[in-house]
């Protein structure tokens, strides 16, 4: 028996059961909505064709998790076209600004930056930008938010500081020496030791999150 739903205010919606197999067919011109064992909407046509009710409306979705029944830990589900999705490495950058833009950076004048890291992961790269061609060294030191705050006992640069040398950029993607992985709720906190010339920083860590 079809049931139409009107607007009468009594009606507060329709509960589906779900169904172990896909339903008889219906009539030609006619369609079944069911609810899977898996909790999937579908639609059955007079065939017998089961498709996904939202085929044709499907919207970007990411795991809420990044560990899913299927996916990799440290893997987002994304949308790569109109109804397929991929499992992506997620990324997540951090970015600490030094200096206010108006006058040359002092680096014995200029206080450390930290921040707490949410969420494990690994540091796969950073870069480090200024305003206009200079140099300066930076270094970077994290802890457990037990032992804070980080020192320079905490180092995780190894020698391979971030560093600018007559340049407005440079980029590090092997972070040879470093200490890259992080747990959730350790603070970073970035220590500039040296600047000439610049007035703006800007540092950036990149991570995939585990």
């Amino acid at each position: 028996m079809s049931v139409p739903i009107s607007g009468d205010p009594t009606i507060s919606g329709v509960v589906l059961a779900e169904q172990a197999s896909t339903p008889s067919s219906p009539v030609a011109g006619k369609r079944k909505l069911f609810v899977t064992g898996a909790g999937v909407l579908r639609l059955v046509d007079s065939t017998g064709t089961a498709a996904d009710a939202a085929a044709g409306a499907v919207h970007a979705i990411e795991s809420g998790t990044h560990t899913t029944a299927g996916g990799t830990d440290g893997y987002a589900l994304k949308q790569t076209g109109a109804t397929t999705f991929a499992w992506e490495a997620d990324y997540a950058a951090l970015a600490f600004t030094i200096g206010d833009g108006v006058n040359a950076i002092v680096a014995a004048s200029e206080p450390d930056q930290w921040v707490e890291v949410p969420f494990a992961g690994v540091i796969v790269s950073n870069r480090l930008t200024a305003d206009a061609s200079g140099s300066a060294v930076l270094d970077v030191w994290k802890d457990t938010y037990g032992n804070y705050p980080p020192t320079v006992a905490d180092t995780i640069t190894a020698s391979a500081k971030p560093t600018l040398s007559a340049a407005a950029k440079s980029e590090n993607t092997t972070l040879t020496g470093w200490t890259t992985t992080v747990a959730a709720g350790d603070w970073i906190r970035v220590h500039l030791e040296s600047a000439t010339t610049v007035k703006r920083l800007v540092f950036s860590l990149r991570l995939r999150k585990t």
